[in-house]
C-alpha cells in the first residue's frame, strides 16, 4: 500500500505550552484555502494580508455560520466541524528582495476542558467568531496583562503566542517571538483564543465580546465574562528546514512581520450544533489524553481521510501568494519594531488598484452513496460485503492502482475481466481482486471513509481498510472459477509439470527470458500483480490497461504467478533466445501449458498495441522549443505563474493557462507542473538542452504527452496573444 501525503503533524504533537494537560480534544485539518480571504476583518472586501485557512470548504469573503455548515466537506478529520481556523502564510525573504512561500500541511486543533468553571464549559453559538493575537505587534508587551486577583493570577497577554523550533536533540525552551528558524523538524508557531464570553455579542471588531482566563490556558474568567468555552489552541508546523536559506535572508509573515510577535489567529464557528453540544458537555473536561476515540458522538464523525477529501479550493482572490514572488500580497512594508506596524504599513491605500475577488456560491454537503452490507451496489450482480480491516491483505490475487479513475465500478469491471469473483477498494485509489477472501476477516471496520478519486460520491476504503464487493451474476457464479475456494492440485499434477520442461513461447511479440533484480533493481518498474490464476494472457490484459489506461509497452511474468509491468528496459539487459530450466522454466499458475518465468527472471514480451508518448509539437498558439534546465537553486527559469501539481495536466492545459494570464512562454515539468513567463530567466541558470526521453515524465492528465522532468521543462512559445 501507499500513503498519501498526510500533514507532518499527524504523527508528532507537543503539550509542552499546555503542561501536563490531559482534559481536551485534539484533531488534525489540513489546507483547504490560501490568499487575502478574512471574513472577520473584512467581511466581503479584500483582506489587507494572506492567510492559510483549514476547514469547512465555503470559506469566504462573504462566509458566515450558514454557509460554512453548507460547506461541501471540511478539511478537518471530524467531519462534524465545518468551522474556519485561520493564520498568517510565512514567506522567506531571499536577500535579492524575492519572496518563496513556506510549506506546511495545515493546522491542528485542540479543544481543552481548562479552568475553574470547566465543568460548565458551553458550545461556541452559531454565528460565533473570534481573534486572537495582534497583528502590528513588533515586540513584547509585559504591561498588557489578563485579568486577575490575589487567588487567581494573572499574567502578560503576550504570553498567548508562542514558538517552538523542533530540533534532533534536546528542545530549547519555547518563546514568545520567532528566536530560532534554523530547525531540523521544522518551526511550530501556536496561538491561544480567548475562551470567556460575554454571553451576548457574536462577535465584535475590538474582540471585547471574549476575554483570556487569568493563565491565559487556565485559571478564572474576569467579571462580566460569565460563559465559559472550551480553551482553543492552534499549532501549525512549518517546514523551514525545506528553505534553502544559504543567502541569509530572513523569514516574514504575511503582514510584514519579521519577528512572530505579530502572529494572530482567527475563529469562525461552522460547527453542527447538536455534535458540538455533547462533545462540550461530556468529552472536553474528560481525562482522555486527546483521543478522539474517547469521545464517541466525535468518534462517529472522524475520518483519516480528510486531507484527499477536502483538498485545498481555488483561489478567490486573483493573485499569486505560492511559489516566488516579487513582493509580499498586497501593500505590505516589513517592519522589524520594536515599535508596532501602523495601518499604512499593512493596508492598500484607497487610491491602490486591489486583486480581483471571483464571486462564490454555497456548495451543497456532499451525499455519498451507501448501501448496508448484503445490498446490491456498483455494476449489476455485485452484492456489498462491508468494510473490513486490511492490515494483512483480503484479498490477493491481483490489484490495481489508479490516482485518476478509481472508482468502485472500475475496480469491480477490472477484477471481472480478469476473472476474479471478489473486487475491493482501499484508500480512494487502489483495487484488489481474488476469488476467495483471506480467512480470518471480519468486516466490522468503520474506516472506509476515503471518496473514490474518480467518484466523490462513493467510498473507496480507507487506510488499512477495504470495501469488499462480491460478484453474485449467473454468469459468473455458474463457472468454477469463481467458487470462492482454490483448487487443491494432486501431487501427480506437480510432478508432472516439473518434469517436463516448459515449452518455449511461441508467440511473435515474445523478447525472451532476462534476468530480474538485478543489483536489487527490477527489470520492469511499472505496475504489478500477482495471483494464482496467472497466465500469459492475464498478465499481457493487466499492463495494457495499467499506466491509467495508456498501457504499458513490456510485460513479464516471473516466479509462475506474477506479472510485472513497464515503458522501459534497463541498459544492457541480458535476453536469452531459448529458454531452459535453469532460465525461465515455471508453468503459468493458471495455465500448465504456458511460461511464466521462473526464480528472479521474467518471460519478457513487448505489447506490439502499445503507442509511446512523445513531445507534442504544439499546443494552439504554442510551439514547441524543445527542453530548458530549471535547476530552481536561484530561482524558477519561467517565474511569471505557475499551477503545480494538477491531476489534468497536459500540454493543452499549460498552454491555455499560460494564454489565459497573456504570457508568451510556456513549460511543464515533472509530468504535473506549469509555469509561464515572458522571458526566460537565464540568470538563474536556465539553458536550452537536448530532450532526452529517458528523463522526461509523462503527462499526469495524457500519459501520450511528455510533461518536463525533475529540473527540465518542456518548453513551448507562441508569439501571438
Amino acid at each position: 500500500m501507499h500513503f498519501k501525503s498526510i500533514p507532518p503533524f499527524a504523527a508528532v504533537f507537543s503539550l509542552a505550552f499546555l503542561g501536563s494537560v490531559e482534559a481536551f480534544w485534539r484533531m488534525n485539518c489540513a489546507v483547504v484555502h490560501t490568499g487575502r480571504v478574512d471574513p472577520l476583518v473584512n467581511p466581503g472586501a479584500l483582506a489587507a494580508h494572506a492567510h492559510t485557512i483549514v476547514g469547512g470548504s465555503n470559506i469566504g469573503v462573504n462566509a458566515t455560520y450558514s454557509s460554512l455548515l453548507n460547506s461541501q466537506c471540511t478539511s478537518c478529520e471530524i467531519t462534524a466541524d465545518k468551522s474556519a481556523y485561520w493564520t498568517p502564510l510565512l514567506y522567506y525573504q531571499h536577500a535579492n528582495g524575492s519572496f518563496e512561500d513556506v510549506p506546511h500541511g495545515g493546522s491542528v486543533i485542540y479543544y481543552l476542558g481548562r479552568g475553574v468553571n470547566k465543568a460548565n464549559i458551553q458550545p461556541f453559538p452559531k454565528g460565533f467568531m473570534m481573534l486572537s493575537g495582534d497583528k502590528a505587534a513588533r515586540s513584547y508587551n509585559s504591561t498588557a496583562m489578563t485579568w486577575g486577583n490575589a487567588t487567581y493570577y494573572n499574567r502578560p497577554i503576550a504570553d498567548r503566542v508562542s514558538f517552538v523550533c523542533l530540533t534532533d536533540g534536546p528542545q530549547p525552551p519555547q518563546q514568545p517571538y520567532m528566536f530560532d528558524t534554523n530547525c531540523a523538524n521544522g518551526m511550530r508557531a501556536q496561538i491561544q483564543f480567548q475562551s470567556c464570553w460575554n454571553g451576548k455579542d457574536l462577535y465584535k471588531a475590538d474582540n471585547s465580546h471574549v476575554a483570556y482566563m487569568s493563565q491565559i490556558d487556565d485559571g478564572i474568567c474576569p467579571p462580566g465574562y460569565p460563559v465559559q468555552f472550551a480553551q482553543l489552541f492552534m499549532e501549525t508546523d512549518y517546514a523551514v528546514n525545506d528553505i534553502n536559506t544559504s543567502d541569509g535572508g530572513r523569514f516574514v509573515f504575511s503582514q510584514g512581520d519579521p519577528t512572530g510577535y505579530g502572529f494572530h489567529g482567527d475563529f469562525q464557528n461552522g460547527w453542527d450544533m447538536g455534535v458540538q453540544t455533547v462533545a462540550a458537555q461530556n468529552c472536553a473536561a474528560t481525562d482522555n489524553f486527546g483521543q478522539i476515540s474517547a469521545c464517541p458522538i466525535l468518534q462517529a464523525y472522524q475520518t483519516d481521510a480528510y486531507a484527499a477529501n477536502c483538498p485545498e479550493m481555488p483561489q478567490q482572490v486573483g493573485e499569486k501568494v505560492h511559489g516566488l514572488l516579487d513582493k509580499l500580497p498586497g501593500c505590505i512594508n516589513i517592519t522589524p519594531g520594536p515599535g508596532r506596524a501602523t495601518s499604512a504599513d499593512m493596508e492598500c491605500g484607497p487610491n491602490v488598484v486591489k486583486a480581483v475577488i471571483s464571486s462564490t456560491k454555497d456548495s451543497v454537503p456532499k451525499t455519498y452513496a451507501t448501501v448496508a452490507p448484503g445490498q446490491s451496489f456498483g455494476l449489476p450482480g455485485h452484492n456489498y460485503l462491508g468494510c473490513a480491516t486490511d492490515s494483512n491483505r483480503t484479498l490477493t490475487e491481483a490489484r490495481y492502482t489508479s490516482e485518476t479513475y478509481m472508482s468502485v465500478e472500475f475496480c469491480q469491471a477490472y477484477c471481472t475481466n480478469l476473472g476474479y469473483r471478489y473486487s475491493g477498494v482501499e484508500y480512494g485509489s487502489e483495487c484488489y481482486c481474488g476469488n476467495q477472501i483471506r480467512t480470518g476477516t471480519v468486516f466490522n471496520s468503520t474506516r472506509c471513509l476515503f471518496q473514490c478519486n474518480a467518484n466523490g460520491t462513493e467510498f473507496c476504503g480507507g487506510t488499512f481498510a477495504i470495501n469488499v464487493y462480491n460478484n453474485t451474476a449467473a454468469t459468473i457464479a455458474a463457472t468454477a472459477a469463481y467458487t470462492g475456494v482454490a483448487a487443491t492440485p494432486t501431487a501427480n499434477a506437480y510432478t508432472a509439470v516439473a518434469a517436463v520442461p516448459a515449452a518455449v513461447p511461441s508467440a511473435k511479440n515474445y523478447l525472451g527470458c532476462a534476468k530480474d533484480l538485478v543489483g536489487g533493481v527490477r527489470t520492469l518498474t511499472g505496475d504489478s500483480t500477482s495471483g494464482s490464476t496467472m497466465t500469459v494472457e492475464i498478465c499481457a490484459a493487466y499492463c495494457a490497461a495499467g499506466n491509467n489506461g495508456y498501457g504499458f509497452n513490456y510485460y513479464g511474468l516471473e516466479y509462475s504467478s506474477q506479472c510485472f509491468c513497464g515503458n522501459t528496459l534497463p541498459p544492457m539487459l541480458n535476453l536469452t533466445s531459448t529458454p531452459s530450466n535453469g532460465t525461465c522454466n515455471q508453468r503459468c499458475a493458471g495455465n500448465t501449458t504456458e511460461v511464466c518465468g521462473g526464480p528472479s527472471v521474467l518471460s519478457m514480451y513487448n505489447n506490439t498495441a502499445y503507442n509511446p508518448p512523445k513531445i507534442a509539437s504544439s499546443a494552439g498558439k504554442f510551439v514547441s522549443k524543445g527542453c530548458l534546465t530549471d535547476p530552481n537553486t536561484k530561482g524558477r527559469a519561467l517565474q511569471g505563474a505557475s499551477t503545480t501539481s494538477s491531476t489534468l495536466m497536459t500540454v493543452d492545459y499549460c498552454a491555455k493557462f499560460c494564454l489565459g494570464k497573456n504570457f508568451h512562454y510556456a513549460g511543464v515539468e515533472y509530468g504535473q507542473e506549469c509555469y509561464c513567463d515572458n522571458q526566460i530567466r537565464t540568470s538563474v541558470g536556465a539553458t536550452a538542452t537536448t530532450c532526452p526521453t529517458t528523463s522526461l515524465k509523462t503527462c499526469v492528465g495524457n500519459k501520450q504527452q511528455y510533461c518536463g522532468g525533475p529540473a527540465l521543462l518542456n518548453l513551448y512559445y507562441s508569439s501571438s496573444l
